[in-house]
């Protein structure tokens, strides 16, 4: 009696706790809970009805009700436990990338690791950072793949739609973000478009063209029978179950949702971010050899190349790895200097004050 006790006290608790998130997903789920538990109840009444004799001398309706409760509690509790868990993981397991310095010797590069959609304060620490670069005398070079041709921008829209199953890479960031609770990267580095102005010999967008990226990609599907039958597929109508289209499904149905389902939907995104964007320790993808090692190698012979010896870059912080080794091969004298972490994601900062005698 005491352990039944201590068990429905603490399966009430927890549901009482969880009652935010249930109430604030909408009227919906908590009706659908309650008729999953009902067709739950139904059956363990049954089957208790059926193996204990002193069951079966009570009523029904009685047995019903106690498991409706019961089923109800344990439901209640298993749909909240993760939002919980995702906001505790996004502060416990906090997502960071690094900004590296490297040198030869006789070149120094700054690698700022970076994240398309993050928190407020990690672009405000990266565009300080970038500041700073650029008054010692850096110039600032920049991610982006460049489509200057119609042809290059058709072949970048398709390639985009691949990857994250759209042609408008920024908008899809973006509208991420914005469910998310976080930034977009480019809406920080609009700042820096007053010096750009002045001073465009410092500031370099220092990636490949879209058509470079066709080229590697048409090579690679003739020479690595590996990559040509894993790609055998490429550029064709997805399924509804893909992942990045049910993400984007998701997207969209909370951009229209309520204040709390944009509030647990930005919970749920940031948990997901914090577990899944570890720098360096992303699984790797299937376009990985185009996206990611292709580019490494243009971004080290660009650096290699150039006759700028002090560089600040910004490039997604999956680059990295690959970059240093990509330089090591042209000059064996690079080495790691200082390495500085910086967190890409955390929970929006809601800071309300109060001005007094403003109304006089």
């Amino acid at each position: 009696m005491r352990a039944q006790a201590i068990a429905w006290f603490v399966l009430i608790a927890a549901f009482v706790l969880g009652l935010p998130v249930l109430l604030g997903w909408g009227a919906g789920l908590l009706i659908g809970l309650v008729l999953l538990a009902a067709a739950l109840a139904t059956a363990s009444a049954w089957m208790v009805r059926r193996l204990s004799s002193a069951a079966s001398a009570r009523p029904f309706a009685a047995i019903w009700m106690r498991a409706l409760l019961g089923w109800t509690l344990v439901i209640g509790v298993l749909v909240a436990t993760p939002f919980y868990w995702l906001m505790v993981v996004t502060e416990t397991r906090p997502a960071v990338v690094p900004q590296v310095s490297l040198t030869n010797g006789t070149k120094r590069v700054v690698f700022q690791g970076m994240q398309h959609i993050g928190s407020e304060h990690f672009y405000q620490a990266v565009v300080y950072d970038l500041e700073k670069a650029l008054s010692e005398g850096y110039v600032s070079w920049y991610e982006g793949v460049q489509t200057p041709t119609p042809e290059s921008q058709a072949f970048f829209e398709k390639l985009s739609h691949e990857l994250v199953g759209g042609t408008d890479l920024s908008g899809t960031y973006k509208s991420i973000g914005e469910v998310c609770g976080m930034k977009f990267q480019l809406d920080y580095f609009a700042l820096l478009e007053a010096d750009k102005a002045e001073h465009p010999g410092r500031h370099l967008v220092a990636d490949v063209d879209a058509l470079e990226l066709k080229a590697e990609y048409e090579r690679l599907m003739r020479e690595d029978p590996v990559f040509a039958k894993a790609h055998a597929k490429d550029f064709q109508p997805k399924p509804a179950t893909n992942d990045n289209a049910v993400m984007l499904m998701a997207v969209e149905w909370l951009k229209h949702g309520s204040a709390s389902q944009k509030t647990l939907g930005g919970v749920t995104c940031r948990g997901l971010f914090s577990l899944n964007q570890p720098a360096g320790n992303a699984a790797p993808g299937r376009m990985e050899p185009v996206i990611l090692d292709f580019r490494n190698r243009a971004l080290a012979q660009r650096i290699m190349q150039t006759p700028d010896d002090k560089i600040f870059i910004t490039y997604g912080a999956a680059h990295l790895p690959g970059l240093v080794a990509e330089l090591r091969k042209l000059d064996p004298k690079w080495a790691v200097g200082s390495v500085k972490w910086l967190r890409t994601i955390e929970a929006p900062e809601h800071i309300e004050g109060q001005l007094r005698g403003l109304d006089k």
